[in-house]
């Protein structure tokens, strides 16, 4: 299920984050045994995960995987439990858990209060722009870049809109709408959104095939 290499290096170099990125293959699976590079990590599902599709199975074990080989890095317990849909980190870590087609990453700190990473294959061009005014005005279009495709655009400004999200969520009582947060400035490899008077950077990462984007609540 989990394809070599596993990767750690922070693409961000950020030196307060620890980091893991791998690969993945759906199957029909139940529970995850792998022990590669970093040491041996068996993972079961939850009860309530056992009947789910293949596709869920495989994200949510290749993202805990990743998590877990996150933790183990930064020296930390290795279990993440769960809260609804969201994970709970062990106590004095922030950390964040992203899934997308084949791919899983996680990232892990002691030093910030919250992490808020998501990774988004590209959209196609047409969905793009069927779905571009539920994500975003016409005041934030006018932002990108002549030589930015606009699908590129679109799974950017949506995955950094995610992350600013997940970042902000242990002291968020609802989940904002899109149209609540607002991109302010698209620079090469960073961006800013406000949302609710606080202006937000997330750096990216954009290729032809996903977009990785990072957020960072530093509050204390």
């Amino acid at each position: 299920m989990i394809l070599d290499p596993i990767r750690t290096e922070n693409p961000f170099a950020d030196p307060h984050l620890t980091w893991c990125d791998l690969s993945f293959a759906i199957r029909d699976v139940q529970a995850l045994h792998h022990d590669g590079p970093l040491g041996p990590v068996s993972l079961h599902l939850p009860d309530d995960l056992a009947q789910a599709v293949p596709k869920r199975r495989s994200e949510f074990l290749a993202g805990r995987l990743a998590a877990a080989l996150a933790l183990r890095q930064a020296g930390l317990p290795e279990a993440v439990g769960r809260n609804g849909r969201a994970p709970v980190w062990p106590t004095g870590a922030a950390g964040s858990i992203t899934h997308s087609k084949d791919r899983a990453i996680a990232a892990v700190s002691t030093r910030y209060r919250g992490i808020g990473l998501d990774c988004e294959a590209m959209v196609n061009p047409d969905r793009a722009m069927q779905l571009a005014a539920a994500i975003f005005s016409e005041t934030e279009s006018r932002l990108r870049p002549e030589a930015l495709p606009f699908a590129s655009f679109f799974t950017l400004i949506f995955s950094a809109k995610e992350a600013v999200y997940k970042a902000l969520s242990p002291r968020l009582t609802r989940i904002p709408d899109f149209h609540e947060a607002t991109l302010t400035a698209l620079n090469p490899g960073s961006l800013h959104i406000d949302l609710h008077g606080q202006s937000h950077r997330v750096r990216f990462r954009l290729s032809s095939k996903d977009c990785v984007t990072l957020a960072i609540d530093e509050t204390a």
